[in-house]
C-alpha cells in the first residue's frame, strides 16, 4: 500500500495508523486520499480485528486544519469537506472496535477524528483536545456537533463549543471526553494492549453491537432495536457463538475467529 503521509503496519490483529503529515496533520487531499486507502485495505484483507490511531510528529495528534491555510477559502476547500466528513463516517463505521491514542494536541478535526473512535486515551501532560473553532469565527464541522453532543450531553457540549474550551487530559477523563489517562510513557503500549484484547474477543459479535448501538444513536430507540434484532439473528448462529457457548460449557477458554 503506496502511502504518503500515514504510516500503516499490524501488530497483534490491531491495525496501527499513524499520522504523519507535518506541521499538524491536517486533513487535506493526501490525507484523505492515504486514509481512504486504509479503509479499503481494512474492509479487504481481514488482517487486522482492531485498529489503533496515533501520530508520528511528538507532542500533536492532530489540529485537522493548518489555521494559516484558512485565510482564503475558496472552492476547492469547500470540495474537500464533504470528502472528509464521508471518510470520517467511514471510519466510525468500520465493523471493528477503534482506539486513539491521542500522544499530543488534538484540536478542532482532530478531536473531531478522535471523537469517530470508540476509545480515546491519553497521557499525562500530553496536550490539550476540544473543538475550539468558536475562537475563530467558525464551528466544527466534521460531525463534531453531533458527536461530542452524544458523547458527553447538550449542555456540556454546548459549555465546550460555545466557549471554545482546550482541556488538559485529567479535566478531558473528568468531562467524559477519553477514556482514560495514562503516564506518557506507557500510553501507546496500553492502548496497543486494549486494541489487542479487543482483537481477540468474538469481534462479530463487537461488530454487530457496535453497529445496534451506533444506529440506535443516530436513527433512534426503534430503529436501534430493529438493529438490534437483525444482529441478533445473524449472530446465533455464528462459529464464535457456537465456540463461546462450547468453551463455556467445556470449562475452557474460547478460541474466537472473529465469524
Amino acid at each position: 500500500m503506496d502511502l504518503s503521509v500515514l504510516q500503516y503496519e499490524v501488530v497483534d490483529r490491531v491495525a496501527v495508523i499513524r499520522m504523519s503529515h507535518p506541521p499538524v496533520n491536517a486533513f487535506g487531499p493526501a490525507f484523505l486520499e492515504d486514509f481512504e486507502k486504509v479503509l479499503e485495505r481494512l474492509g479487504k484483507r481481514g488482517e487486522a480485528r482492531a485498529v489503533l490511531i496515533t501520530s508520528a510528529i511528538p507532542g500533536l495528534f492532530s489540529a485537522g486544519d493548518d489555521v494559516s491555510q484558512l485565510r482564503e477559502i475558496d472552492d476547492s476547500l469547500l470540495e474537500l469537506h464533504p470528502r472528509a466528513v464521508a471518510t470520517f463516517d467511514a471510519f466510525e463505521a468500520l465493523p471493528m472496535p477503534t482506539v486513539a491514542a491521542i500522544n499530543g494536541h488534538a484540536l478542532g478535526g482532530g478531536f473531531e477524528l478522535a471523537l469517530t473512535c470508540d476509545f480515546r486515551f491519553m497521557a499525562t501532560g500530553s496536550g490539550l483536545v476540544g473543538l475550539p473553532e468558536v475562537r475563530l469565527g467558525m464551528i466544527p464541522a466534521f460531525g463534531g456537533t453531533q458527536r461530542l453532543t452524544q458523547l458527553v450531553g447538550k449542555a456540556k457540549a454546548l459549555e465546550l463549543m460555545f466557549k471554545g474550551l482546550q482541556l488538559e487530559p485529567e479535566d478531558a477523563l473528568q468531562a467524559g471526553l477519553v477514556t482514560a489517562v495514562f503516564p506518557s510513557e506507557e500510553l501507546y503500549e496500553r492502548s496497543l494492549d486494549y486494541a489487542a484484547r479487543l482483537a481477540r474477543q468474538a469481534t462479530g459479535a463487537l461488530a454487530s453491537i457496535k453497529s445496534a448501538v451506533n444506529i440506535g444513536l443516530r436513527e433512534g430507540f426503534r430503529r436501534g432495536m430493529k438493529e438490534e434484532a437483525r444482529m441478533f439473528r445473524q449472530n446465533i448462529r455464528s462459529h464464535d457463538a457456537k465456540e463461546g457457548v462450547e468453551a463455556f460449557l467445556d470449562g475452557r477458554k474460547p478460541s474466537f475467529k472473529g465469524q
